[in-house]
């Protein structure tokens, strides 16, 4: 039986996560285990509620239902993160390991960072002859961030070089951030040091395009190292002089340990594997030949091509851009990708929460934490082949193109939020190379926008449904207005007659209104028109349609056997009509006349005919109403 290894992990370090899951997916199929990928993209520039909705899918999957957890620690942005996972993992008992970053009572297999930073420095002050040295950390405390520093620090002094505080700067190991920083320490120094030592690439990087913007050249002017060994740092020029850890063999080595641990129950203690430094242009020496053509020649295989990813965006738009109900959009997203799912593999699966489709203001309705226990599976491709909609538990969604398959395989899981609130979350079943340069972070954030634009759509449909209700609705009734005779009763008995089914077309006046108005005021002539409105509603039959026509008339018309079911129908409207004016206790007498018409069928209903023979009906009963042959209850 497959087991399941279930990876958290942030998707900005993309390099690290794409090669450290590659060397997970071989250890795991080594040992015939699924490899599911819980990826965020939260950041520290981005408000509190966006990475709330990103952490969210760490929330997605039950630990009690894995056999083990890698955590990619040291990628997390949000203590949060790491501290609802280390939670679980102690509540669960789960064995777990953690990359490059120590958690207590958790196994760590760590990279030896110190070494690799202390050579880089040792290198640039030997061999280049650097002295003033300027330092771009990461974020202050972090440990990678810490341990990176001390190494610099211990390499300087080794040559009697005394790095002050002023030149040690942080910037959360972000690139913009690093290139502010760096810009006013600038302005204050008035020249570059001797060499910008970075704790990552991403920053090294963000410093050679401010030197060069500025009219300096590396190394010329400046050295500039990074770490990571970072496929962009490698294809850059000059490529970074950096350090490389082997990360393929982290993950390697963090399910073989993680599987020792399984089969132990107990923590092995930590492991730490070597880092080394890699020489490139940006210090002044020659890049690594070797290092370089592999990276090229990676980018070359496996990069996904801009234009092809722009139109694949644009497609997907396109399709469901109208869609304003859940039939519609289900079966815009099944038509689409069924022909075109290059990007999200043939087993993707898009799901919903069941509030996606219920518009409230606020998105009150909306979770902002966990997931619903059941799913709407709105799109769901099955070896490519699209498949029915379906509701199911959440649990089984996350697990069911892994139970579908006897091979081990890799499962990307990624939130569907609009600033926190949850729309649901994707399962794409592709290879890992979808967060090469950012690009699963881009499929995330169009997935939202689009489904922004759905819920719009929704809202829309649903005001302009309450609109068009508004504009064919008497306002003191409820029934339909002389505007909703036009647009819905009159079509709907032209249609009834055009398909030869028998329909009744029926006048309704209420008697003597002018004097109950005289008498008891607009108050009273409103109660008489509501109760008489009220009856016809619980006494005709729920598909007919009720109109009212003027200020004391109501149309009423639909299907109908034949005269002796309309005479019925009228004597029911009376009889209820005396049980309601008691049970309202009105104090005036409350009749009504009524006129109908059998319509022809066979063919098109002539309106005027049709009203005229109502009306004089109704007018004949009228007038032995008003010769008193039905007296009021009271006089008036």
């Amino acid at each position: 039986m497959k087991k399941r290894i279930a990876v958290f992990a942030n998707g900005w370090s993309n390099d690290y996560l794409q090669e450290v899951t590659e060397g997970i997916l071989k250890s795991a199929k080594e040992h015939n285990s699924d490899t599911f990928v819980f990826v965020n993209h939260s950041a520290y520039a981005e408000s509190e509620r966006q990475n709330r909705g990103e952490s969210n899918i760490f929330r997605l999957p039950d630990m009690t239902e894995f056999d083990g957890v890698i955590l990619l620690a040291n990628s997390f942005n949000s203590d949060s993160e790491l501290a609802y996972l280390r939670g679980k993992i102690k509540e669960t008992k789960i064995p777990a390991v953690s990359l490059e970053y120590r958690i207590d009572d958790v196994t760590t297999v760590i990279t030896d960072t110190y070494s690799g930073m202390y050579s880089l420095v040792n290198h640039v002050i030997s061999e280049h002859g650097a002295r003033r040295i300027l330092y771009i950390g990461g974020t202050k405390g972090h440990p990678d961030s810490n341990t990176r520093l001390c190494a610099v620090i211990d390499a300087a002094e080794k040559y009697g070089i005394v790095i002050s505080d002023g030149d040690i700067l942080y910037a959360d190991f972000a690139k913009k951030l690093a290139v502010s920083e760096f810009n006013a320490w600038f302005d204050d120094n008035k020249a570059l040091p001797d060499a910008i030592i970075c704790a990552n690439d991403v920053m090294a990087l963000g410093i050679c395009e401010w030197v060069e913007g500025n009219g300096y050249v590396v190394p010329d002017d400046v050295i500039v190292t990074g770490y990571d060994c970072t496929r962009l740092g490698q294809r850059n020029y000059p490529s970074l002089t950096t350090v490389n850890h082997d990360w393929n063999k982290l993950g390697y080595t963090a399910v073989n340990v993680l599987m020792d641990n399984i089969s132990s129950s107990a923590d092995g203690g930590d492991v730490v594997l070597d880092s080394e430094l890699v020489l490139g242009g940006s210090c002044g020496c020659e890049q690594d030949k070797n290092i370089y053509n592999r990276v090229r020649r990676d980018i070359k295989e496996n990069k996904i091509d801009g234009l092809l990813s722009d139109s694949h965006f644009r497609h997907i738009y396109l399709s469901i851009r109208k869609a304003s109900d859940k039939e519609g959009l289900t079966k815009c997203l099944a038509s689409f990708f069924e022909r075109e799912h290059w990007m999200e593999g043939d087993g993707f699966m898009l799901c919903l929460e069941p509030e996606f489709f219920n518009i409230v203001d606020d998105d009150s309705n909306l979770r902002d934490e966990g997931y619903s226990d059941r799913m709407n599976v709105i799109c769901s491709l099955r070896g490519g082949a699209a498949e029915e909609a379906y509701e199911m538990s959440t649990r089984e969604a996350v697990f069911r193109r892994a139970s579908e398959s006897e091979n081990p395989g890799l499962y990307i899981y990624v939130p569907l939020h609009n600033e926190g609130r949850t729309y649901g979350f994707a399962m794409l079943s592709r290879d890992i190379y979808i967060v090469i340069d950012n690009y699963l972070y881009i499929w995330t954030r169009h997935m939202y926008q689009y489904l922004e634009q759905v819920r719009n759509n929704i809202t829309i449909a649903e005001l302009t449904k309450k609109l068009t209700e508004l504009s064919v609705t008497d306002v003191l009734t409820g029934v339909y207005n002389r505007f909703g005779c036009d647009r819905i009763m009159y079509p709907m008995l032209n249609n009834c007659s055009s398909q030869g089914i028998t329909c009744a077309l029926m006048m309704v006046d209420i008697d003597k209104l002018k004097i109950i108005n005289d008498i008891y005021g607009h108050a009273g002539g409103d109660l008489a028109i509501c109760t008489v409105a009220s009856v016809l509603r619980e006494t005709l039959p729920n598909d007919w349609i009720i109109v009212r026509f003027g200020g004391d008339e109501f149309l009423a018309g639909g299907m109908c056997d034949g005269e002796e079911a309309v005479r019925e129908i009228s004597e029911c409207i009376e009889d209820g009509l005396r049980l309601e004016t008691e049970r309202k206790n009105i104090k005036f007498a409350l009749s009504v006349s009524i006129g109908y018409v059998m319509l022809e069928s066979g063919g098109q209903f002539n309106i005027e005919k049709s009203l005229s023979e109502a009306d004089e009906k109704m007018y004949r009963i009228k007038q032995k109403h008003h010769d008193g042959l039905l007296l009021e209850k009271a006089s008036v």
